[in-house]
């Protein structure tokens, strides 16, 4: 079974912020790697963390899922409706 790194990025904020007004204040094109362990201090906050998790799980362990879209990625929309996550698979361990 593979074990991905699952690349996490920011790929739009909507709502005509430039900044996401979470608590991590993410900005387009920040970008980070989840493996075996979580990014802290410079992730995302926890609660779009909880909408990520189940998918970047998922694509860490399988080589593809039948949901995702396009050439290996998904975008995760965090609870508050603003920022759009586009998570990808980076080299298997």
């Amino acid at each position: 079974m593979a074990d991905w790194k699952i690349k996490c990025e920011v790929f739009s904020i909507d709502g005509g912020c430039k900044i996401c007004p979470g608590s991590a204040k993410m900005k387009k094109g920040q970008a980070f790697l989840i493996g075996s362990r979580t990014p802290e201090p410079e992730g995302v906050c926890a609660r779009s963390f909880a909408s990520i998790y189940p998918v970047a799980m998922a694509m860490r362990f399988f080589d593809e899922i039948p949901w995702e879209r396009g050439n290996g990625f998904f975008d995760v929309t965090c609870p508050d409706a603003c920022v759009v996550f586009r998570l990808s698979r980076e080299g298997a361990s």
